[in-house]
């Protein structure tokens, strides 16, 4: 370079410089160099003059010394306006050209130093070098002027005299600086030709300045926007194809997409964006140093869709990218470290995921996820306040969901450990969340407060430009009205309002947020409208719930839900008919809110918050003036949620195979993935022989199941839309129609119990018709209270034995009466062609025996109960019964149809519960009967397994033992084989026990409570026993409510196989079998009750007399009474309590609570020696209760004579479900 330049500075001077002299002094040290030009004078002779001249310029060249620069532009300037009338003018173009040459030397070292003192100030934030740069630019233009905007030699300074400017309106918030930022730039960008990688670079930089984005954010000036536009559509451009630069400018271009939508709130950018990051991460290979970032890249765009528009399918899609990208773990466990920041996006977009769906093992994954980062591990602060952030609000949502005290403690400790580092406005918000939830778990308002001021600081940092400030507002709106619930107060209320619709107008039309934001305003306006407010706070909450819900904006099904259930109150000012339309919006969201894709835990959780809708939706529909019919579909689609996916995945497709079987193959590929036993998956069955923490990749090895399910079901449901399409498919998986309902009537009638706070309603279904009759009102708070004590009342004692018939003759006179009257079942048939009905109970009423209600012990006999008028079957469902019979009529050549197996399971000795002698006995009478049966009997190994195994080609089924019922987990009751609870044989193995494709007949489940609903909250789920058999494909199902007695099960057993023998195995012979041996023993239990009273100082420990207990139970003609009934006194008495409906909350409401008990005198007794119950042998805490309940209702469990001994109800609970 020495001797380019002499070379150069001689060819510009024209004259010569002496070439032996420009190489001595070109290799003369530094030192000597200047010490040279140091010594040399101000000459006059032209020739000394350009020595000079070079000797100054040489040392710049090679120390970058101003001031000798400085020397040679004065000496020529002093030069050229000295000799310029002596030169000629060739010789005064090269003086000046010299001069030129040394101004723009000058420039350009300034310019340079401008450019290393900006990058010093974007390295340390020190202003002086902002200063510097400023300065060193300010000198430039002195020396030579900036030029045309589209002149190349400039347009660097240019830019970088922009950054400055930038830099400067951070600084000070001045927008001048920001506008001439922007314009400087710009100017610096087209300086080049389009395309020029310098043209790239700087419409880049004008792309993401942080600094310039802010501003455009807040001003959103349309010329600026424009600007971008173009900007970015050139980058698009000139991206280069294929080579190692592609995947980065792929990634460089996103980003300025990223900046176009914050800028704009532009989809189409989103959408564009979506796309390069898509290219981006395909051009990287899978060792490609920055492939971690390009993946998390195109996470974030797909998560910023969805917190935009609300997609899930966009979630789903992030959650699948970041999740491919972890490693692949080796043989050896081991795993490639993954960036922090990867795992922690994960952990969020799963966290997002859970507030949609609420499956628990997203929850799970994504804490264990932010378990596996070690803050400590060299992570930055802002890195390791982030994550503090992201694990505190994952606890904060495990909290609202179990209740665990050490989550919310854990949380608000993290997210204020995350603010003390950084000072983030989603950082206060996230505290201020989990105060608030800390504070109204505790009922502490001071904590509201606290979370109120840390809200408002997160408001208050927040630029107004920030996309997330109308979520801050609406944060802090809904605490202030948290505030005004716990103690009052108008001032609370309004501030409230006041933010909730900053909030509203400032959210963007299509936001995913502002129906949520709308719903939570019309709550509070509403509520003043209540205290007194205004006609226009009323209609405006009105016009907002009814946007929110409108389909404007995408809710998730459970926002829907809650925001819709919210709408329709009828106190709150809905009408009957809004009432009705928004409970029928809810109960057509349900099913999606619960999926078949998710684990049946968590469709447990979720369907227990949807706890009596759709009896209200139906009331409502009837109250509404709707057909029967309608109400009817409402409760078929928002009941048995749980089961109807089960047996829509079930379902036979053979009609679609005969005619279209590659669409048949589809289905039948996806319903065994959906139906598979890896449903309820885990992250500890998802990483067997895995102890201690779980690594990520342990983790994302369970999120792949869970993934893989998901897509299963989206393709499992475009592939239903698409046979639907086909002729004759139309109704494919579809609510049932009111002709197919019908049908299913046809010959027996079916009927339908709802009750409701709105209205109670019989609806009977016959061949020819759907109609309703309307129930007496106000019978739901009776029947919960019925429900929750009868189940556990104990024979034992006279008291809670007179409770259970007290519920039997309430059943009588204000349900099943009137329906039997309607019906035309009025009398006791004379002959052996009884009529059946099928009962649907709903709510409460599936905790009580209908087919044994009436008036069993009154004295003398009447017909005034349902066992001596009908034989009784029972469904879940009407599609449950219609489901069961199309999977027998395809099956009628099925291979179990032929077999002759009697599996039979005799458990008499269970550890740690009470023997049952009987068992044996049981099992003695049906082997003897097999023969004439045609049955062989098998008795297998008492293992889960090997019971579950030979099922698969049995044709009966009887179990003999203890059953345990669940009221936390449905599906986890069971029978309990000789291990006891260590070898449970459970719902869920029996729904995962799949025998449609040879389906057995009969499950005889000798024990107690196989029919039991525990669950106050999943009663309409029908989760229990005998619908686990009905779903893994057993035709029929004979089952129990509650406990029964162990020497009466011999006695029913024995009747129902016999009259199976004498009329064959038939759907209508199980029904006549069961009927005739529960009335056998109730007509024993009335002679056994009569005797005591007709003789009472006698005992009768027998029943040698059976002629004349038989005849004695025959039933006569009912008689007119017109003394005030049990039923009467019990329900005046209720009333005397102050327990009303409003107690089990508002039509539709989510939170129903059990009866509270008053604190009446509880009488102790002593229980009489009764048989053993085929229940395990402990009180639960529900026990205890209902117990206690029963004995404080003394005065209505006695009838007007008095009862001295417990009555004989062992035969009430026994129950047939079949098809």
């Amino acid at each position: 370079m020495e001797k380019i330049i002499p070379d150069t500075i001689s060819e510009a001077v024209g004259f010569g410089v002496d070439p032996e002299l420009m190489i001595h002094l070109s290799n003369t040290l530094d030192e000597d160099l200047i010490a040279f030009a140091d010594s040399q004078d101000d000459p006059d002779d032209c020739s000394d003059v350009q020595t000079y001249i070079f000797v100054h310029y040489l040392v710049f060249i090679k120390t970058e010394s101003f001031s000798h620069l400085e020397k040679a532009i004065i000496r020529t300037e002093g030069w050229a306006a000295l000799e310029c009338d002596t030169m000629n003018f060739s010789e005064s173009t090269k003086v000046f050209e010299l001069l030129d040459l040394l101004k723009k030397v000058k420039w350009s070292k300034l310019v340079a130093s401008a450019k290393k003192s900006i990058e010093q100030y974007d390295d340390t934030g020190v202003v002086k070098y902002l200063d510097d740069s400023f300065d060193a630019l300010k000198e430039a233009r002195t020396i030579i002027p900036i030029g045309p905007k589209d002149h190349q030699v400039f347009a660097q300074a240019t830019g970088i005299e922009g950054r400055c400017h930038a830099h400067r309106y951070k600084l000070t918030g001045n927008t001048a600086e920001a506008d001439r930022a922007i314009e400087l730039i710009w100017r610096a960008a087209n300086g080049f030709p389009k395309g020029h990688p310098q043209n790239i670079r700087w419409l880049t930089y004008f792309m993401r300045s942080s600094d310039l984005n802010e501003y455009r954010r807040k001003t959103r000036n349309p010329a600026d926007i424009e600007k971008m536009v173009e900007a970015t559509n050139t980058i698009c451009q000139f991206l280069p194809k294929d080579g190692p630069t592609e995947a980065r400018a792929l990634f460089e271009a996103t980003m300025c997409f990223k900046e176009l939508f914050e800028a704009n709130d532009s989809i189409e950018a989103l959408d564009q964006g979506i796309e390069l990051a898509t290219n981006c991460v395909k051009a990287a290979s899978n060792n490609h140093p920055e492939r971690f970032l390009y993946a998390n890249n195109l996470a974030n765009f797909l998560d910023s869709r969805f917190r935009r528009l609300g997609s899930l399918a966009d979630l789903n899609k992030a959650i699948e990218v970041a999740e491919r990208s972890l490693p692949e773990i080796s043989t050896s466990g081991e795993s490639l470290d993954v960036p922090w920041y990867l795992i922690n996006g994960l952990a969020t977009f799963l966290g997002c995921r859970y507030l949609g769906t609420e499956v628990l093992q997203d929850l799970d994954r994504a804490i264990e996820l932010m378990q596996t980062i070690d803050n400590s591990a060299g992570l930055h602060i802002s890195s390791r306040a982030s994550c503090s952030h992201n694990l505190g609000r994952l606890l904060l949502v495990r909290f609202i969901r179990k209740k665990d005290t050490r989550d919310i403690d854990k949380s608000v400790d993290l997210i204020r450990q995350a603010t003390e580092m950084e000072e983030l406005p989603e950082f206060h918000r996230a505290l201020a969340e989990s105060l608030s939830a800390r504070a109204r778990h505790h009922k502490d308002i001071l904590g509201i407060s606290e979370a109120i001021e840390v809200g408002e600081r997160a408001v208050y940092i927040t630029p107004d430009s920030d996309p997330h400030l109308p979520l801050y507002l609406e944060d802090v709106g809904v605490l202030y009205g948290n505030r005004y619930d716990a103690r009052g107060g108008m001032a609370d209320l309004n501030e409230s309002i006041r933010l909730l619709t900053l909030a509203v107008d400032t959210t963007p039309p299509g936001h995913f947020n502002r129906p949520i934001a709308m719903a939570h305003l019309a709550d509070r306006l509403r509520e003043r409208w209540k205290k007194g407010g205004s006609q226009e706070d009323f209609d405006k909450a009105k016009s907002l719930f009814r946007r929110s819900i409108s389909g404007e904006c995408y809710l998730s099904a459970n926002n829907l839900i809650q925001i819709t259930m919210s709408a329709a109150q009828p106190e709150e000012g809905a009408t009957t008919e809004e009432i009705s339309e928004y409970l029928d919006k809810v109960v057509q969201t349900i099913a999606q809110a619960s999926p078949m894709s998710m684990q049946q835990s968590d469709q447990q959780d979720m369907m227990s918050q949807f706890a009596h809708i759709p009896s209200d939706a139906a009331a409502a529909a009837l109250d509404a003036g709707k057909s029967a019919f309608h109400a009817l579909s409402l409760l078929e689609q928002g009941r048995g949620v749980i089961t109807d996916h089960l047996m829509k995945i079930r379902t036979n497709v053979s009609e679609l195979e005969e005619s279209h079987p590659l669409l048949a193959t589809q289905f039948v590929a996806l319903r065994d993935q959906l139906d598979s036993t890896e449903k309820n998956i885990n992250l500890e069955a998802a990483c067997p022989g895995v102890t201690g923490p779980l690594s990520f990749g342990d983790i994302a090895r369970a999120g792949s199941l869970q993934n893989q399910r998901v897509e299963a079901q989206k393709a499992f449901d475009n592939l239903c839309a698409q046979i639907r399409k086909l002729p004759g498919f139309e109704n494919f998986l579809l609510p049932l129609t009111e002709e197919e309902m019908k049908a299913a009537a046809d010959p027996d009638p079916i009927v339908v119990i709802n009750l409701s706070t709105i209205r109670c309603d019989a609806f009977i279904v016959e061949k020819h018709q759907i109609r309703n009759i309307k129930l007496p009102k106000s019978q739901l708070v009776t029947a919960s209270t019925l429900g929750n004590s009868v189940r556990h009342a104990g024979y034992g004692f006279t008291v809670q034995s007179q409770f259970v018939r007290l519920s039997l003759e309430w059943m009588w006179d204000r349900v099943v009466k009137p329906v039997l009257d309607a019906l035309g079942f009025t009398k006791t048939p004379t002959e052996d062609n009884w009529p059946r009905i099928w009962w649907i109970p709903t709510g409460f009423l599936c905790r009580l025996p209908l087919h044994a209600a009436g008036y069993h012990f009154k004295f003398p006999r009447t017909n005034e109960t349902v066992m001596d008028r009908v034989m009784s079957s029972y469904s879940s469902s009407i599609k449950a019964l219609v489901y069961g019979r199309r999977r027998q009529r395809s099956n009628m050549g099925a291979t179990n149809r032929n077999s002759d197996k009697a599996l039979i399971i005799p458990v008499p000795n269970t550890e740690g519960q009470a023997r049952l002698p009987y068992v044996t006995k049981e099992v003695g009478v049906l082997n003897s009967l097999c023969p004439s049966l045609h049955l062989t009997p098998v008795v297998p190994e008492l293992k889960r397994e090997d019971i579950l195994n030979a099922m698969q080609d049995c044709r009966v089924f009887h179990f003999a033992g203890h059953g345990v019922s669940d009221a936390s987990d449905p599906s986890k009751s069971g029978l309990l084989l000789k291990e006891g609870i260590k070898n449970l044989l459970t719902v869920a193995d029996l729904q995962n026990n799949q025998l449609q494709g040879n389906p057995p007949f009969l499950a005889y489940l000798s024990a107690c409570s196989t029919g039991a609903a525990e669950a106050k909250d999943l009663l309409d789920e029908g989760i229990n026993l005998i619908s686990a058999c009905q779903l893994a494909g057993f035709r029929h199902v004979i089952g129990t409510l509650w406990e029964v007695s162990d020497p009466y099960c011999v006695d029913v057993a024995k009747t129902l196989y016999e009259t199976i023998r004498d009329e064959g195995l038939t759907d209508r012979a199980i029904c006549k079998g069961l009927h005739e041996g529960v009335r056998k023993l109730r007509n024993r239990a009335v002679w056994r009750n009569a005797r005591s009273k007709i003789f009472p100082d006698d005992h009768f420990d027998s029943d040698d007399d059976d002629t004349a207990w038989e005849a004695f139970a025959e039933p006569g003609e009912s008689q007119p009474d017109t003394s005030p009934s049990m039923v009467d006194l019990f329900e005046n008495y209720c009333s005397t309590l102050g327990i009303t409906d409003e107690e089990y909350g508002k039509p539709g409401s989510r939170r129903w609570n059990e009866r509270p008990l008053t604190n009446l005198d509880i009488q102790d007794e002593t229980p009489s020696t009764n048989p053993a119950t085929r229940c395990p042998q402990h009180e639960t805490s529900d026990e205890k209760r209902a117990a206690d309940m029963a004995r404080k209702l003394i005065p209505f469990a006695l009838d007007s004579g008095g009862e001295t001994r417990p009555l004989d109800l062992y035969w009430v609970p026994y129950l047939h479900f079949g098809v």
